[in-house]
């Protein structure tokens, strides 16, 4: 059975977030993709700095990863987004048949 995982990427605002999301989930990338609205705060450029960001949490098949990230870098606007998988290791078998499924029920 092929795992899934979950791929995390903030994004700058809402308008980028749902148009990685929506291209993702439109080219079969993902079966779903979650924005949660998020304050971070983190060192740039030896600088400490704040803003608010929308976080994609991104699910599919690990297989998919590569292509994933493709599609993300070529349309996201941050010099080097945060982009990092996480496996799902477990979880409620029905649920995680849908993601390996694309969507279908």
């Amino acid at each position: 059975m092929e795992a899934c995982q979950i791929v995390l990427c903030p994004c700058p605002n809402l308008t980028e977030a749902r148009l990685i999301a929506s291209a993702l989930v439109e080219q079969d990338l993902a079966t779903a993709v979650n924005i949660i609205a998020q304050h971070s705060v983190y060192r740039w450029h030896g600088q400490i700095n704040s803003g608010d960001e929308f976080l994609l949490m991104i699910k599919r098949q690990r297989a998919r990863y590569e292509s994933i990230e493709r599609m993300i870098l070529d349309m996201h606007s941050y010099e080097l987004p945060g982009i990092a998988a996480v496996p799902i290791v477990d979880g409620f078998a029905p649920y995680l048949d849908w993601l390996r499924s694309g969507g279908q029920p």
